[in-house]
C-alpha cells in the first residue's frame, strides 16, 4: 500500500507583497552566502521516483520560472525526480495553453510587440540626443 503524500500546503501562498508570497513559498529559502533567495530549496528526495515526480508537480504555476531553473542542481541524482515532475507537468500545463491559441499567430504578434518596443526606445533614445544638443 502507498503511503499518503505530504504536499506543501497551497492555501498559504497569497499575500499583498509579491516578496511576501515568494518568501513564503515552501521551496524559496535564504541561504548563507547568498543576497538573494535560493528558488529551489526542495525536502530531501524520498526513494520512490513517482513520489517525488508528484512533489514537483506541486510547485508548477507560482511565476518563478526563470528564477528556479537557475536555482536547480541538475547535476543531483536524487533530486532528479521533482525537478523532472516539475518541468513534465509544467510541459503539459504549456500545451493545454497552446491548445487554446493559435501559437504561430500569438508568436508573430510577440514578435511584433518587442519590434515595436525596440523601435520605441531607439526613437526615445534619438529625442533624448536632439534634446541634449540644442541646450
Amino acid at each position: 500500500m502507498q503511503q499518503p503524500q505530504n504536499f506543501p500546503p497551497r492555501r498559504r501562498y497569497k499575500l499583498n507583497a509579491l516578496g511576501q508570497q515568494e518568501a513564503l513559498l515552501p521551496f524559496v529559502r535564504f541561504c548563507p552566502g547568498r543576497t538573494y533567495p535560493h528558488y529551489w530549496q526542495m525536502p530531501t528526495p524520498s526513494k520512490d521516483l513517482l513520489a517525488n515526480h508528484a512533489y514537483g508537480r506541486e510547485y508548477v504555476g507560482k511565476g518563478l520560472l526563470s528564477r528556479v531553473a537557475r536555482d536547480i542542481d541538475f547535476d543531483d541524482r536524487d533530486g532528479r525526480g521533482q525537478w523532472m515532475g516539475f518541468f513534465n507537468y509544467l510541459e503539459i500545463i504549456m500545451l493545454l495553453g497552446a491548445d487554446r491559441v493559435r501559437v504561430y499567430r500569438h508568436v508573430d504578434s510577440q514578435h511584433q510587440i518587442y519590434l515595436a518596443l525596440g523601435q520605441r526606445f531607439s526613437l526615445e533614445a534619438r529625442f533624448r540626443r536632439i534634446r541634449l544638443r540644442n541646450r
